[in-house]
């Protein structure tokens, strides 16, 4: 038996959980309005957090997580560091995607070879899941073959049930009950 703490109770020690006075409210990427912020971005900044999250990602890549997968591709800007983090420890090619197509230099959209891989994607937080759906259909759309996401925290705000309509299978290490009381 482990004496570490386990990853929620090390998101809520190092105040990864931000939350606004009733009358105060963050407004997600999503566009959706919360007194709760989990700042999944300023968690994978830190090594030992980082660290804890991708030992997690690869429990349940062992144990949940039947298909095997040739890269791992994450969003711009939120799924980067955890993406990095994961392509060195399972030593597997990155691939990153953005939200919009760039007009500077090779002008792509996504970076990396995902032509006929089999992906695995990783976000840091979801909501509706809208970032996820968009960044499966464009690695889609460019030959890869990627259902399976794996996110550091689900917020249950309708990304797992649009994920699985479009055919991707959405693991979460945390989800938003799991913080029960402190929200």
């Amino acid at each position: 038996m482990s004496l570490e703490p386990d990853l929620k109770t090390i998101i809520i020690e190092e105040d990864i959980v931000k939350i606004k006075p009733e009358e105060e409210e963050f407004t997600l990427k999503s566009g959706k309005k919360s007194r709760f912020f989990f700042d999944v971005k300023e968690a994978s900044l830190n090594p030992d957090i980082l660290t804890r999250i991708v030992e997690e990602i690869e429990l349940k890549k062992g144990h949940y997580i039947e298909q095997n997968f040739d890269s791992i591709a994450s969003v711009a800007v939120g799924g980067v560091p955890l993406g990095t983090a994961l392509s060195l420890k399972l030593f597997m090619p990155q691939i990153i995607v953005r939200s919009e197509k760039h007009e500077s230099g090779i002008k792509l959209k996504i970076i990396g070879k995902c032509k006929n891989k089999t992906i695995l994607i990783i976000e840091d937080v979801a909501t509706t899941g809208g970032s996820i759906v968009k960044a499966v259909k464009d690695i889609r759309e460019a030959g890869g073959i990627c259902n399976t996401c794996i996110v550091v925290i689900d917020r249950e705000e309708g990304a797992e049930k649009l994920c699985e309509y479009n055919g991707i299978k959405l693991y979460s290490l945390l989800k938003k009950s799991d913080f029960g009381n402190i929200l």
